[in-house]
């Protein structure tokens, strides 16, 4: 696997991790709930995977390296 299969590959489960949490997310809203631990869960999850996300770039690096 190339770095930027990999990236790609890592970029497209970190993508599925920040949908799901923001799935639970409004799935509690149209509930109104908006408070509690599930709801810290939730968005601790989500603002992890944007957090990983942010990072993935510097990860990687320069993508044609292996070109």
């Amino acid at each position: 696997m190339t770095r930027q299969e990999e990236f790609l590959a890592k970029a497209l489960e970190i993508h599925h991790e920040y949908e799901q949490a923001t799935a639970i997310i409004h799935a509690m809203m149209s509930k109104n709930v908006a408070v509690g631990p599930a709801w810290d869960a939730a968005v601790e999850r989500q603002l992890a995977a944007l957090d990983t996300w942010m990072e993935l770039p510097r990860a990687y690096g320069d993508l044609h390296a292996d070109d």
